[in-house]
Order: C-alpha cells, then sequence, then structure tokens
C-alpha cells in the first residue's frame, strides 16, 4: 500500500484540504469580525493573551493594536517595535528606572531618547500620541521630531525628561498642532 495514503495525505482523498481547512479555520471567526473584537478589548493584559491563541491572531493583533507601553526602552529595539506593531498611533516609553529620581542612579546611567526618535521619526508613520518617560531628550531630537511629526503629533508629554532647553519647547510650540 502507499504510506502517503495511509496517512491522509493522498491528493485525491480530501483528508488532507479538510485538515488545512481546520487550520485556517480553527475558530470559525472571520479576519474581520476578530478584527472587531480585538478593537473593543483595551486592556493590554487580554490583548497579549488574545494573541497568544494562535499566529493569525496574533497578527490581527499586531496590525490593530493602537497603543503599545514599553516598561525599559531597553527590552527591545524601535525597529523590533515597528516590525511588530506597524499601525501604532500612540507609544509610551520608559527609559531610567524610577531609582532615578531619588538620585540612586548615576545621571548618565542612559536613557538616551535619540535611537528611539530617529526609528520613530522614520518608521512609524501613524503615530499621533508620544508620552517619553524619564529620558534624556536632547535639542536635536526635538528638532527631528518636529521635522518629520509636527503635522500628525496631536500629543507629545516629556516626563521627568531632562536634556532640552527652552528653545525646543517654543519650537514644539511653534510647529506643532
Amino acid at each position: 500500500t502507499d504510506r502517503g495514503a495511509d496517512r491522509g495525505s493522498a491528493p485525491g482523498d480530501g483528508r488532507r484540504d479538510e485538515r488545512h481547512l481546520g487550520r485556517t479555520m480553527s475558530l470559525g471567526i472571520p479576519d474581520v469580525a476578530l478584527g472587531l473584537v480585538m478593537g473593543c478589548v483595551e486592556d493590554p493584559w487580554d490583548r497579549d493573551a488574545i494573541s497568544l491563541v494562535c499566529r493569525h491572531w496574533c497578527k490581527v493583533d499586531a496590525l490593530s493594536r493602537k497603543h503599545v507601553t514599553v516598561a525599559m526602552a531597553y527590552s527591545t529595539t524601535p525597529d523590533r517595535l515597528f516590525r511588530r506593531f506597524p499601525c501604532l498611533e500612540s507609544l509610551k516609553l520608559k527609559a531610567k528606572p524610577r531609582a532615578s529620581m531619588f538620585n540612586l542612579i548615576p545621571e548618565d546611567w542612559g536613557g538616551s531618547a535619540s535611537p528611539w526618535i530617529r526609528e520613530l521619526s522614520a518608521s512609524f508613520h501613524f503615530l499621533k500620541v508620544l508620552h517619553l518617560r524619564r529620558m534624556i531628550v536632547s535639542d536635536d531630537d526635538v528638532a527631528v521630531l518636529v521635522r518629520a511629526k509636527a503635522h500628525m503629533l496631536v500629543s507629545l508629554k516629556l516626563d521627568r525628561c531632562s536634556g532640552f532647553s527652552t528653545s525646543s519647547l517654543a519650537l514644539l510650540a511653534r510647529c506643532c498642532k
């Protein structure tokens, strides 16, 4: 006998097609409905759980997620974040640990916003809201951000950030919405 026929992979018996259909329609939920449901789920923990169901749901989550919080800027790269969530509209990015607020970490420990600002300016085409927390944001970073995103940026929050001057704030006020 043919081993392929015993496993259900013979071209004429239809079992292979049923198995393939079973994988693509595992829960019988169309992509449109899944996208609508995921749009209503706002809790990031719930969205993370949904994206673990299967690769397809992970892709739908990645395309429909509008806000991400990166609790530690060194835990990922800007490029990797863009590849995972290409349609982000809102990003909250934290760099230095909370201990830095109490002078328990040296001022030059890290937390530079430069690599993030460069990637955000070049790649994140739908970004409207940016919240940077405990980061070093230089005047050049602000200028790059204004050149690239002034027409779209609705909100920029620099929470406990350092490194920029009042002239950068004036540039933001002059050029952004």
